[in-house]
């Protein structure tokens, strides 16, 4: 007699699962080539004549009008669509007002990050700028335990660890290459140093507040009260940057700037377009990985572009890529790994439980029977 050979059919929640870690690997693409691209074309607007930051600053939340076609596409689609890795609790809808606060502040947020983010690229090399960008990572990390969106685990706190040496060591090089150079390299270096690292911090905070609402404050969850959180924050955003524009008259200096740009005009337009563009692209697809994980796993995702930011400043820019930034890429990565086998390890923790659950469950019936 022949032996039967059973093949088991993939289940729903199998397909669903690929599915799903199929999207999340493509998000994390877009984020990574969209925040390269972004960055390095904004080092280039000042190498070749930019002086802007107010500029460059509005460039990464003056085109969030582009979020609404993804959210006019996916609302009519699936209007009721739950954000699936949160855990709702019966809460009253926040009011009209308290929804105005919520956006008012989230957008000081965006636009005070986003400035301090511009300076910080003016002042420093791609290179060490994206290093220091890294450090948002612990900072969102922090947030997250503070607010006990995360528990504290060795891995999470290696990680930690690994990100903050990471930008400690390239303080330090940078101090000591500052001090054998003019003090107004000094005093630059600095700048840089201290504005990118408080905008890391402002934006790991934004993430964790924002993990926060949709965990425990909103009440519906919905993909469209996602997006309505965004697009608000992100008008703000705008209209703070634009009132420091205006008031620091930057925008004086604007046309002059054009005409005398290195590469010329239509490169000049084309550079903050498709600076603009790489920025909604990575705003759409971090809030992807946040709805989809979760706003620390999204942060994990930008840290990675911390080895590539380098190495396309060292090939366009011709950084020097010294040994202290090499150890730092290391430890970054490092620390990028640890919280990503954190990750699975979360993962293989859930998928067991529901398989004892749905044991429990079996078990029961064929009691009862």
């Amino acid at each position: 007699m022949d032996a039967l050979i059973v093949i088991p059919a993939e289940t729903p929640n199998s397909v669903n699962k690929y599915t799903k870690w199929l999207e999340i690997g493509i998000y994390a693409l877009i984020v990574l080539v969209s925040q390269s691209v972004a960055t390095i074309l904004g080092k280039l607007y000042y190498n070749k004549g930019g002086k802007s930051t107010w500029l460059i600053s509005l460039t990464e939340t003056i085109a969030f009008p582009i979020l609404l076609i993804p959210m006019i596409f996916n609302c009519t689609n699936n209007n009721n669509n739950k954000i699936p890795n949160l855990e709702y609790h019966d809460s009253k809808s926040p009011s009209l007002m308290t929804k105005l606060f919520i956006y008012v502040f989230l957008g000081f947020l965006v636009g005070v990050g986003c400035g301090l983010f511009s300076i910080g690229l003016l002042h420093l090399p791609a290179s060490t700028f994206s290093l220091i960008s890294s450090s948002q990572l612990a900072f969102n990390v922090l947030f997250s335990l503070f607010m006990k969106l995360e528990k504290v685990t060795p891995l999470i706190a290696n990680s930690i660890a690994l990100v903050t040496i990471s930008s400690l060591l390239l303080a330090l090089d940078s101090s000591n290459k500052a001090s054998s150079s003019s003090s107004l390299s000094n005093h630059h270096n600095a700048i840089g140093f201290i504005c990118t690292l408080i905008a890391s911090a402002l934006f790991g905070l934004l993430f964790s507040l924002t993990d926060l609402l949709f965990r425990k404050f909103f009440k519906k969850n919905t993909l469209r009260e996602f997006m309505d959180v965004i697009i608000c924050q992100s008008f703000f955003a705008t209209c703070i940057i634009l009132i420091g524009l205006f008031a620091s008259k930057e925008w004086r200096n604007l046309k002059t700037e054009m005409n005398n740009f290195e590469l010329g005009r239509l490169a000049y337009v084309m550079i903050l377009i498709w600076i603009s563009v790489c920025w909604q692209l990575y705003t759409y697809c971090l809030l992807g990985l946040i709805m989809k994980v979760s706003a620390v796993f999204a942060n994990v995702i930008t840290t990675l572009s911390a080895p590539l930011i380098p190495i396309m400043s060292v090939i366009i820019f011709n950084d020097k890529m010294s040994g202290v930034k090499a150890i730092s890429i290391v430890l970054a990565i490092w620390g990028f790994s640890s919280y990503v086998y954190q990750q699975y390890l979360d993962e293989l923790n859930h998928k067991g439980d529901c398989n004892v659950i749905e044991d429990e469950s079996t078990d029961r019936q064929t009691t009862s029977i």
